[in-house]
């Protein structure tokens, strides 16, 4: 069995080698596959992972594995006692991302991945360890193990139920691109919309409706319906579009910038009993 360590810096990552002594390897495995068990319990369901939605309880959510995640899983693969060790006398110096073990079966490999703070090292509190019936000072560095897996690769996927903790150990920004000004002078150019002031709306836009665009762009939702099917169904939600010359006619308020872009990246819908209108956080189809 073997503890390794994501370790992140400038440069990108390196995948270390925790050295562990003979009684501490089975108790750290078991914690693992505990830690496996209980993220796998009661969630038989695997659902792809396209950023705009949170898993039900039954559910695991996957993406295909990034060049980082691969990249750990060739040093587990690989000679492992090859690897550097992680350097214990400067332990928080390491930068630490993520703990993880291989576990090898007969369907291949997996990582059982737990992400890894600076809350964990001990060393940066005043620990006390009991010693002859009293307590002294921890003078060496420490660290302790998470208490749930992050993730779990396998099979070319990484699978998770939390985005918030999994970006903390992977880059996953490609998974959330933002229209750049460039993308912006694109998306105004399209032949179905009508922009007045391109300059004003890149300076009104914050992130959200960035990452809009950049995914209406990426789908081609305005090459494959017209402006007044656009606006037949838009119109239909309650929410109101207006035409001119052949266009959609792009709004200049901010808050009805968002809801035209969130109605072009179907986020935008309206419950058939209440009649209200709703963002949603779910694409599923059902």
């Amino acid at each position: 069995m073997n503890l390794l360590a994501m370790c992140r810096d400038a440069n990108g990552i390196t995948i270390k080698r925790i050295p562990l002594d003979g009684a501490l390897q089975n108790p750290v495995m078991q914690i693992f596959s505990d830690q496996e068990a209980a993220f796998r319990a009661d969630r038989p369901n695997e659902v792809a992972f396209d950023g705009d939605w949170n898993p039900d309880d039954d559910e695991i959510l996957v993406l295909d594995a990034t060049a980082e995640a691969n990249a750990m899983v060739a040093a587990a693969s690989g000679n492992v006692l090859a690897l550097p060790t992680i350097n214990a006398g400067n332990f928080d110096a390491e930068n630490i991302k993520a703990l993880f073990v291989g576990v090898n079966t007969g369907a291949g490999l997996r990582l059982l991945v737990q992400r890894f703070t600076a809350t964990q090292v001990l060393s940066r509190k005043f620990a006390m360890i009991a010693n002859n019936n009293q307590f002294s000072k921890i003078t060496v560095p420490a660290f302790n193990l998470a208490t749930s897996l992050t993730c779990i690769i396998e099979g070319g996927q990484i699978k998770f139920e939390s985005y918030h903790k999994l970006r903390a150990v992977f880059d996953v920004v490609e998974f959330f691109a933002a229209a750049t000004d460039e993308d912006i002078d694109d998306f105004a150019g399209h032949a179905s919309i009508a922009i007045a002031d391109v300059p004003a709306l890149k300076a009104l836009v914050t992130q959200t409706e960035r990452k809009l665009i950049h995914k209406i762009a990426s789908t081609g939702v305005l090459d494959a319906h017209a402006p007044l099917d656009i606006q037949t169904k838009a119109n239909a939600t309650g929410l109101l579009v207006n035409i001119a010359n052949g266009q959609i006619v792009f709004p200049t308020d901010k808050q009805e910038i968002r809801r035209l872009l969130r109605f072009l990246d179907d986020s935008l819908y309206e419950a058939r009993l209440s009649g209200l209108r709703y963002v949603t956080n779910s694409k599923r189809a059902i």
